[in-house]
């Protein structure tokens, strides 16, 4: 009886050390792009662009259209991040996108039925970012390798698919 409490005392500190361990990954900074992978498109071979073409609305001159165009790049050469215990924004050109740390949505402005909409959630210490706008949507994995953050960018914008994985250095 003593064996098995002392056992499920260290697996729940195990846990809760793992737990805080990755909660403590802090993305903060002005971050710079070092490296693409794939360096171009698969589908066309060109170098990756901005997000929203087509039917995503980003073609347009207006201010939608600039959002979606910052927002779904599919490989943005710098990146802003201000992170908090409980919430974190990420500015990509002159968007900002707000999410809380614990999987919440975000609806901003709300009522909108293209307002940006967010949400994040830890796996293990990487970060999943989920994002959409309109009929655009987009997921950045971020971690840390070697001091750098790398971004698993996947987006869905215009009819196309992207997924780039982007590594940057603090600026």
């Amino acid at each position: 009886m003593r064996l098995t409490s002392v056992l499920l005392a260290l697996a729940l500190i195990l846990v809760v050390s793992a737990w805080t361990l990755a909660q403590n990954v802090n993305f903060s900074g002005t971050w710079k792009m070092d490296r693409i992978d794939p360096p171009n498109d698969p589908r066309n071979g060109r170098p990756p662009g901005s997000g929203g073409g087509a039917g995503g609305g980003g073609d347009a001159n207006n201010e939608y259209a600039a959002s979606i165009r910052d927002l779904f790049t599919q490989a943005p050469a710098s990146i802003v991040i201000t992170q908090a215990a409980t919430g974190m924004t990420v500015q990509v050109g002159s968007e900002k996108a707000s999410y809380t740390l614990d999987d919440k949505m975000m609806v901003l402005p709300a009522g909108d039925v293209n307002a940006l909409k967010t949400h994040a959630h830890w796996e293990g210490q990487q970060l999943h970012l989920h994002f959409k706008k309109g009929m655009n949507w987009g997921r950045d994995i971020l971690s840390m390798e070697a001091g750098k953050l790398v971004v698993v960018r996947d987006v869905e914008s215009g009819g196309a698919s992207t997924t780039f994985k982007i590594t940057y250095s603090k600026q």
